[in-house]
């Protein structure tokens, strides 16, 4: 059940408009558990800036979740 969930999360976060591509592959970067170190050195950026573009992408993926579930 559990690949299942991340495959859903996945796709997800394949699909959202919101997200630029950098976003999008941390994130799906860190669905398969890959550390911040490694991130920060395929886009030559501190492990630090990985995490806070994490918590960015996350948060533009939480606000158009409630948009969608409030107003549509």
């Amino acid at each position: 059940m559990a690949n299942k969930t991340l495959g859903y999360f996945r796709s997800q976060i394949i699909a959202s408009k919101e997200l630029t591509k950098r976003e999008k592959d941390i994130l799906i970067a860190r669905l398969s558990k890959i550390k911040l170190q490694k991130i920060g050195r395929r886009y030559k950026i501190s492990a630090e800036r990985v995490r806070q573009i994490e918590g960015m992408a996350l948060t533009k993926l939480i606000r158009k979740t409630m948009q969608l579930l409030l107003f549509e």
